[in-house]
């Protein structure tokens, strides 16, 4: 079994910032996948952060998580970066999330790796 990530990979890069002093995003009408997943052609258009594929074919399953919507991405230095939530898959590892902060840096994450906070960020 092979397994292929596309996209981001499972890391938070950049200079960390504290989730007051960070700018939110805009909760976008279009550049995200909901209610299925993620195609090649998805990611090369900007549309998903990843794709996931065992032996070439897809390996997950689209999330039940609302799509799009705030959250913070939990970092390993204790601050919340703040993102939108732009994909989500699900598969036998779990739930995995795309995801872009305000400057539209892209982030893929473990769900407990994410605070998800819905259609507002107050």
């Amino acid at each position: 079994m092979r397994v292929h990530w596309f996209g981001a990979l499972f890391a938070v890069v950049g200079a960390s910032v504290s989730a007051a002093d960070a700018a939110w995003p805009v909760l976008p009408s279009s550049g995200f996948i909901t209610g299925r997943v993620a195609t090649e052609a998805d990611v090369k258009r900007g549309d998903a952060v990843f794709l996931t594929q065992t032996d070439g074919k897809p390996d997950a399953e689209p999330s039940s998580i609302q799509i799009p919507q705030y959250a913070y991405l939990l970092e390993s230095n204790g601050n919340r970066r703040p993102v939108v939530v732009v994909q989500a898959q699900t598969n036998e590892r779990g739930t995995i999330l795309g995801m872009r902060d305000a400057k539209g840096e892209e982030y893929v994450a473990t769900r407990e790796e994410v605070a998800l906070l819905g259609l507002t960020h107050n």
